[in-house]
């Protein structure tokens, strides 16, 4: 045995480029190198075995490439670089190797073996890189030749990046003739194909597990026995290899043509042929385009009738992307990086694809993890248990080179697919019903915003104290519960970057879950994207970025970045064809250098499409809106074509604005439904006015006349029978009285309407104004007082058309209920809780009206020409 071997532990212990071995010889021989079992022991030929070589490269025994090692003074000269090559190429030939390399350490030859040539870069050049085997980039720079290079081809090829989009629709479309299932159904069906398929192009299954082997079987049998033999032998084979997790769910699910309990179904044995001869005409399957998932997710969705729930996992590639360049300064060793609501895994999975090989290696039989990515999606309905299944797939695709070099560890990557993507079956909650704190370091992505059962879910929180505590802020929508958990679950100075629709933004209700963000995070970014960005609904969304304060006490001071984007780089139709125009990627470049100088930014800002905020201005509007267009003037916003003219939309358009519309219906359903399990409390009666009543009751002043209100013009309101501009008729000079109270219209077509006023005011004697007593004050809350008399004056019109009245004499006699504790006193807590009922509802009711009159505003084009 060679001491050179011995001393340096090489046997045991070689250097590694990627998984193969290195040895750094240049003692030991062919011979001892064969006795070794570091190559194979196989004769190479005459006076090969007493031959000595610099270096090699291996891979099980197979020498990957021979390596040359030359001093500068013996590699100066073009006569001496070839002396060097032709001294070994014939032996490189005699140990079956394609490859060879000549170096001195500051210049390197690569030569093609087969034809004794230099090797060309694509562009048909020398190729130029040097040999470091501490490299981490040489494993592929090699790898790509050695697949390049043949006795016919001295150039490296670019990887031919395989797109089956067009053959899952062939194949969509021949399973669903025979099966009439759904497209999400065939879809699934297609992808355990695929994965059967590719697979065996890796030459992971083998021999009578792989598909050309299957093929086979048709020359010697009927369809439906080899059918059956791929649900005996096959799929039981590749849930061996990729065995399933916690959750029961692999890279595979239960396909059209195989039933639950794993036989092959009864005449579909000619459809599967076909499908298999599709896929064997297609040819090899190696080099995936990642994008193809996304794209064939697209291409489903325009086949799909019914478009249940795809709405919430399916994000466009260009969006993914572009949060994704965002959160790239993040990416370091040791981050978890999460998507609460990860769908078939993009973004986590599209966040480290440029740096799969520098963070998931191979070490000791075991693969080594840099940094964690998890994803979570709620699994609790059977149907809703495929978008693990695809993730995992989807993870294999992204992991093929490093599946491809080492097909012996099968089960330690489907392990990682596992513990990567997790389906939680536990409860309907899904990732919710976990309360996670500070546990990640970055949060990439898009919640569902599908509003139908989000009831269901606060109900269940109710049932359980841990998540009763945990979800304090009771938003509004499932939306409002993940960002929830979003911001807790997030380490401080954690980062989260999030899709959310508009309401969030605009929703009175939601105020507390604005100041909840601004309490504990950072405002970074708000990006506005267009309507129609995703596929399937034409609702508002936007991104947030987000970072958790270390300290709660800690106040933002920093500006707040804030873009409208117009376009994404692709149309919003049902095509989604590529577009020049991509304000989303501008927005994405800016908001990195902005980063980099928050302070100073805006004064080297040239896009009007950007505007970088104070952060007070999100501080001062909790309470109504940050909705960011607001900071555009109309002319701004026509000039960047934020605001389109009122042109006709498509019929399919027109039907997604409808399940928008009911979407967000249900929202407030879900909010009514709430209000209605409000405890019951003990009352007591009190009259308005009178005596013992609450109020001293004062009708308006007749000297209010047109005519006067003229002649004193002046700051302070009048009030009358009028609900609009808040029953203001006009300005004098002049007041009656100066304090807060109540006020009533006695009159008019909304007669019984109230007003809560403070301040300065006059009125005329079509309104009325209730002062409440002394001994009530601090009792009864005017609030309450205001949402009670909404309710119940209207009732007590006297009259018919423009006789109706409400006059003091009767509205004195009304009695009205007010809340009262065990002991009888005044429940001022009651009140209040029953005042903002009353507020809610009417929110409600005007959001509705808003939402319907959307649709008095579209013209639909129904296809005339």
């Amino acid at each position: 045995m060679s001491e050179e071997l011995l001393q340096r532990d090489l046997i045991k212990n070689p250097d590694k480029i990627g998984t193969w071995n290195f040895y750094n010889i240049g003692s030991t021989t062919v011979k001892t190198l064969k006795s070794a079992n570091i190559i194979r022991n196989i004769d190479y030929g005459k006076d090969i075995d007493q031959k000595k070589i610099d270096a090699l490269i291996t891979k099980e025994k197979d020498i990957i490439a021979i390596i040359e090692y030359k001093s500068p003074r013996n590699f100066n000269t073009e006569y001496k670089k070839n002396k060097a090559i032709n001294q070994e190429i014939n032996v490189a030939k005699q140990l079956n190797t394609k490859l060879m390399i000549a170096t001195d350490t500051k210049e390197t030859l690569w030569i093609n073996v087969l034809t004794g040539n230099t090797i060309k870069d694509e562009n048909g050049k020398d190729f130029k890189y040097l040999f470091d085997y501490k490299d981490t980039k040489l494993f592929d720079v090699i790898n790509n030749i050695i697949h390049s290079i043949n006795s016919n081809n001295d150039r490296i090829l670019p990887k031919k990046l395989i797109d089956p989009t067009d053959l899952s629709k062939q194949i969509w479309q021949d399973v669903w003739s025979v099966s009439g299932a759904t497209p999400e159904n065939c879809l699934y069906t297609f992808v355990e194909l695929f994965i059967f398929k590719y697979l065996s192009d890796l030459n992971i299954l083998k021999g009578d597990f792989n598909f050309y082997e299957l093929l086979k079987k048709y020359s010697k049998n009927e369809e439906n026995y080899v059918l059956q033999h791929y649900a005996d032998i096959i799929r039981p084979k590749i849930k061996e290899l990729f065995p399933a997790g916690i959750d029961k769910t692999t890279i595979i699910n239960g396909t059209i043509f195989v039933s639950k309990e794993q036989k092959a179904i009864d005449g579909y044995g000619t459809v599967f042929r076909k499908v298999l001869e599709k896929f064997n005409n297609y040819g090899k399957l190696e080099y995936i385009d990642y994008d193809f998932k996304s794209k064939l997710f697209e291409s489903f969705l325009k086949e799909s009738i019914s478009k249940k729930n795809w709405g919430q996992y399916f994000t466009p590639i260009k969006v993914v992307r572009a949060i994704n360049e965002m959160a790239y300064s993040e990416l370091r060793e040791g981050i978890v990086i999460c998507d609460p609501a990860c769908g078939v895994g993009k973004f986590p999975l599209e966040f480290i694809k440029e740096n799969i090989r520098k963070f998931f290696f191979i070490k000791d039989n075991k693969i080594e993890c840099k940094i964690k990515i998890v994803g979570f999606d709620k699994g609790f309905d059977k149907d809703e248990q495929k978008t693990i299944i695809l993730a995992k797939a989807n993870m294999l695709i992204y992991f093929c080179d490093i599946i491809k070099e080492n097909p012996e560890y099968t089960k330690e990557f489907a392990n990682l697919f596992n513990e990567t993507f997790t389906l939680k079956t536990n409860s309907i909650l899904g990732t919710l019903s976990e309360p996670i704190e500070n546990m990640y370091d970055l949060i990439l992505t898009n919640p569902p915003y599908v509003t139908s059962g989000s009831s269901n879910l606060k109900e269940e929180i109710l049932k359980d104290i841990n998540l009763k505590n945990y979800f304090k802020i009771n938003s509004l929508g499932v939306e409002g519960l993940f960002m929830e958990w979003i911001v807790r679950a997030l380490k401080p100075s954690g980062k989260a970057f999030v899709i959310l629709p508009d309401g969030i933004f605009n929703r009175k209700y939601d105020k507390n879950l604005r100041k909840f963000i601004l309490d504990n995070c950072y405002i970074d970014a708000i990006i506005s994207l267009p309507i129609k960005t995703f596929f399937t609904t034409p609702k508002k969304t936007y991104i947030l970025a987000i970072t958790k304060k270390n300290n709660l006490s800690d106040t933002q001071i920093s500006p707040v970045f804030t873009y409208l984007c117009s376009e994404i780089g692709e149309s919003r139709d049902i095509n989604r064809f590529d577009i020049e125009q991509d304000d989303l990627k501008k927005a994405v470049k800016l908001f990195n250098l902005f980063k980099g100088n928050k302070e100073y930014f805006s004064e080297i800002n040239l896009d009007n499409r950007c505007k970088i905020q104070d952060i007070s201005r999100f501080i001062d509007n909790i309470e109504t809106q940050w909705i960011i267009e607001k900071d555009w003037t109309e002319t701004e916003k026509a000039e960047l074509g934020i605001i389109e003219k009122n042109k006709p939309i498509s019929i399919f358009d027109f039907s997604n604005t409808i399940n928008m519309i009911v979407d967000n219906v249900k929202e407030h359903q879900q909010l009514i439904d709430m209000y209605s399990l409000t405890e019951t409390c003990e009352m007591t009666e009190k009259y308005i006015g009178g005596e013992t009543g609450l109020f001293f009751v004062e009708k308006g002043n007749s000297k209010y006349t047109k005519k006067y209100m003229n002649k004193n013009k002046g700051v302070f309101p009048v009030y009358s029978s009028k609900t609009t501009d808040e029953g203001i008729i006009d300005y004098i000079n002049t007041y009656d009285y100066d304090c807060e109270c109540l006020t009533w219209t006695t009159d008019g077509t909304y007669v019984g309407t109230v007003f809560i006023r403070n301040g300065k005011f006059s009125m005329t004697t079509h309104c009325g104004a209730l002062f409440l007593k002394d001994e009530f004050k601090n009792k009864i809350s005017i609030k309450y007082l205001y949402a009670i008399l909404n309710n119940i004056l209207p009732l007590h019109k006297v009259g018919e058309g423009s006789n109706k009245r409400l006059g003091k004499e009767l509205i004195e006699k009304i009695k009205i209920k007010i809340p009262i504790d065990n002991n009888g006193n005044y429940d001022m807590i009651k009140q209040e809780e029953i005042a903002e009922k009353y507020l809610k509802i009417e929110e409600i009711k005007k959001n509705i009206i808003s939402e319907l009159n959307i649709i008095n505003n579209i013209s639909v084009d129904i296809g005339l020409k």
